[in-house]
């Protein structure tokens, strides 16, 4: 390494979306409804065109200002489905947060002294091509709130050197084993591994993907019916498949919807679950639906991730917005955390204190608007909705811990274990709440994760350097309980931190097995001894001299009482359950009031992009259903594709 990452490019300023960019990504495109390759294989939808159109007006006018909406979560769709809804003049609105955050699985934490943040939730993000790609939500909100980013340290990527631990550091190949421990190194130079055996695994996975997305982008730029015909046929042979038994099947001669799988034998599967493709390992997922590494890593999920800044401005200082000092609270009066506009926590930040739009006198935020006697919006922290009970008039009543209130719509953004844990919904008939949509909720499947941060006195990964070569990479992955090593630092032309250390990031089986630890301390110095270990057996050289030992984090998503999990992923014949969650606002949502946002009702878990996306799509269905008129020339029924009701066939 020894070089700094590039300088970010400039973002636009609030509001001056660049239109000759928006007119060449558009170009190459015939229906600008539609997002670019690559891009979400189920639902294609260009939410970004919708909020552009509607820079400086809101999606939609509301003319009915009695209607009452309530939102469950001030997670981060939560926030969009606020802040949306208030753009188009929905000025009856409470939030209920079980916590006393918001943000929710956007959450970051910040370092005395520090601009880099450990984020104990959401962390890499893609941007569909590139930031200002203008292929996403994400890069909407981004550009508006002028939000900066530099490139994620993924391993085997170009942006991190990567270290690799195997077989007690005696290599890949267990047959011809290495003369001593050795931490392997996989330059960011390199475009794949440093052994023969690694770069058999790599290949196969790099196969396969190029196979499978030169035919999916042929077909991505067709019609949608041409397009939903590739992907329907493509499901139907992989539905039922999951991601181990992808990674033993033997690659197919391409025939339409089927490509076989990775052709792994049990060797190369066990080292595939150590290094992944890219972004670490992806062993924790081999019994989940292969649809989900397919619709992530070969749909846009899986490249060019993000580390997200926070607001910085064009020289590289930090740019913090509104409310950045002083005491926020609640409506309750419930102490807020001051906004930091820094790590991936900058995004709920700007939603919820940066302006949503003008009036006479100020412009407004929905922060300034929960405090003004103008507008009925609350923000009500550390309540938990407790029932949600349709009435015989058609309205829905809320009931939290210092609430009881009736509403037109109500907004349900938490998890689905969380939700069917700790919420009693009442009084909706099976054409409401059909026994589907129950089963959908309670069959989701959670995983599990883990996270064990430090914070650095220094970057260890850009001093002490032998033969050009860093002694410690910036990533590492190991087949040992620490799976996922991660150092990073945010870097501008006027910043230089020394940065964080994510010491173990685990899911699933290898998360579960730290749940049993004394302490999180005990966990957190347990990482550091085992990460000293293997370093020192393999240079001499420890991590621990880089780190502040004194402060370290640790979250375990399942322990987290109003989540009970990390990301909501997808298990093998699971299609039907999951697009009951997904069609839901579209085919009940008129009838039963209630509307879904967030990643939990999604088919593509464990990203922030689908959560910003079923938000948007909650309030498009608000809109539809309570009268409003669109005012950007979006035409509902012309516009938006409507959620396809067809089904895999169930003995394939």
């Amino acid at each position: 390494m020894g070089r700094s990452p590039s300088r970010n490019a400039k973002t636009e300023t609030p509001g001056s979306t660049n239109a000759s960019l928006a007119g060449e990504a558009t170009s190459k495109q015939e229906d600008p409804w539609r997002f670019r390759w690559p891009n979400t294989a189920d639902f294609n939808f260009n939410y970004y065109h919708l909020l552009d159109l509607a820079m400086n007006s809101g999606i939609a006018a509301n003319q009915n200002p009695d209607l009452r909406v309530a939102i469950v979560g001030a997670g981060i769709a939560g926030l969009v489905a606020a802040r949306e809804l208030f753009r188009c003049g929905y000025t009856n609105i409470d939030i209920y947060e079980a916590s006393e955050r918001i943000g929710g699985r956007t959450y970051s934490v910040r370092l005395d002294g520090q601009y880099t943040t450990m984020e104990m939730g959401a962390m890499r993000m893609p941007f569909f091509d590139g930031a200002k790609s203008q292929n996403c939500v994400l890069d909407f909100y981004r550009s508006i709130f002028s939000i900066t980013t530099q490139d994620f340290p993924n391993p085997g990527t170009k942006t991190a050197d990567t270290g690799v631990w195997v077989n007690g550091g005696y290599g890949p190949d267990f047959y011809k084993p290495l003369a001593k421990p050795t931490l392997l190194l996989w330059k960011n130079k390199d475009d794949r591994p440093p052994t023969d055996a690694l770069k058999e695994v790599y290949d196969k996975w790099d196969n396969f993907a190029k196979r499978f997305t030169r035919a999916a982008e042929a077909e991505y730029t067709k019609s949608r019916e041409e397009w939903e015909s590739f992907w329907h046929a493509f499901v139907q042979n992989y539905w039922a498949m999951s991601f181990r038994d992808f990674v033993y099947r033997e690659p197919a001669r391409r025939k339409r919807g089927y490509f076989g799988g990775l052709g792994m034998n049990q060797d190369q599967a066990n080292l595939f679950y150590v290094i992944g493709a890219g972004d670490g390992g992806w062993g924790a997922f081999y019994d989940i639906s292969c649809l989900f590494p397919i619709r992530t890593l070969l749909f846009g999920y899986g490249k060019g991730h993000q580390l997200i800044q926070g607001k910085f401005d064009d020289e590289g200082n930090h740019a913090p917005g509104p409310q950045a000092t002083g005491h926020p609270t609640d409506s309750l009066g419930h102490a807020l955390q001051p906004p930091d506009y820094l790590g991936v926590e900058s995004f709920a930040d700007c939603l919820f204190y940066e302006p949503v739009r003008s009036d006479s006198v100020e412009p407004i935020s929905l922060y300034k608007a929960i405090k003004s006697i103008k507008y009925e919006v609350n923000l009500y922290t550390r309540n938990e909705v407790k029932t949600i009970t349709r009435r015989d008039d058609g309205t829905i009543r809320v009931e939290s811990p210092s609430r009881c209130k009736d509403y037109d719509a109500v907004v349900i953004t938490p998890a689905t274990w969380a939700l069917q844990m700790s919420v009693d919904f009442e009084g909706f008939d099976a054409a409401r709440m059909p026994f589907n949509v129950q089963a959908a909720v309670a069959m989701s499947h959670w995983i599990t994760s883990c996270k064990v941060f430090f914070p650095l006195t220094r970057r260890f990964w850009q001093t002490d350097k032998a033969d050009g070569n860093p002694v410690i990479p910036q990533t590492l992955v190991t087949d040992t309980f620490l799976q996922g090593v991660y150092g990073y630092g945010v870097t501008t032309e006027k910043v230089l931190d020394p940065g964080v250390l994510l010491a173990s990031y685990t899911w699933e089986d290898d998360a579960n097995k730290l749940l049993a630890s004394t302490s999180n301390d005990d966990l957190a110095q347990e990482c550091l001894n085992k990460l000293d270990a293997i370093l020192m057996q393999s240079s001499n050289r420890a991590i621990s001299p880089y780190v502040n030992r004194d402060q370290p984090h640790v979250i375990f998503w399942a322990k987290e009482p109003t989540y009970h999990g990390c990301a909501k992923l997808t298990r093998p014949r699971s299609w039907d359950h999951d697009y009951t969650l997904l069609r839901y606002n579209q085919d009940h949502s008129a009838d039963s009031g209630v509307y879904c946002a967030g990643e939990a009702y999604s088919v593509e878990g464990g990203w922030t992009e689908p959560a910003l996306r079923m938000a948007i799509d909650a309030v498009v269905h608000i809109v539809k259903n309570t009268k409003a008129t669109f005012v950007t020339g979006f035409d509902y029924e012309r516009h938006y594709p409507k959620y396809s009701n067809w089904k895999p066939e169930l003995n394939s």
